[in-house]
């Protein structure tokens, strides 16, 4: 083994964990590595545009009902997922898309590498599932760069999920070495996963 995971520093040492990820995103462990990818401002104006239609319909009818639902509904909505959300630890990979996403255990993890997708495949952005059983968390904008990953799940099924990223070089990098830094004997599956988004 490279290294015991108390040897294991974050690369990005100036890096901090935002409020958010301090809340929602405990990590397992140092965390060596996180990344954020934002919505572009095509889908902010989408957003932007529908809220101001539904606002303009509602005072066209003279029925503020749709409005007072619908723009919060929307507003919600938007602000869960404008930003994709990644860190590596220690002990996981914690993926947040909104309040979705699942948190693998490094000991869970056969492989990591980064790849190119088509994201034709998996029939747009967002939390999506290909007809191979593939999930995918991506955003716009990603260039079509992920992080594929084959893990075990805790009844023993290997599953793959991809993570759209900018930096799916560096984060492919950060869970090999969370990987190449186990005890001994904790290989892949070695570490259940309890039931999560992709089980269901």
């Amino acid at each position: 083994m490279a290294s015991e995971p108390k040897d294991l520093v974050p690369i990005e040492a100036a890096t901090q964990a935002d409020l958010y990820e301090r809340k929602y995103m405990a990590g397992e462990g140092v965390v060596l590595f996180r990344d954020k990818s934002r919505a572009p401002w095509p889908l902010h104006a989408l957003f932007l545009g529908l809220m101001a239609a539904m606002m303009v319909a509602s005072v066209a009818t003279a029925a503020p009902f749709g409005a007072l639902v619908g723009v919060p509904s929307l507003a919600i909505v938007w602000l869960f997922f404008a930003i994709l959300r990644v860190t590596v630890s220690e002990g996981a990979v914690n993926v947040q898309y909104g309040l979705f996403g699942p948190k693998i255990p490094i000991a869970a993890i056969e492989s990591a590498e980064p790849v190119t997708y088509d994201w034709k495949r998996f029939g747009g952005w967002g939390i999506k599932r290909s007809l191979a059983g593939e999930w995918i968390y991506n955003m716009p904008g990603d260039g079509g760069h992920a992080v594929k990953i084959v893990w075990r799940d805790a009844k023993g099924r290997r599953r793959t999920t991809l993570i759209g990223s900018r930096q799916s070089t560096q984060l492919a990098a950060q869970i090999g070495r969370a990987r190449a830094a186990l005890p001994p004997g904790a290989g892949a599956g070695a570490a259940a996963l309890p039931a999560s988004d992709e089980d269901r």
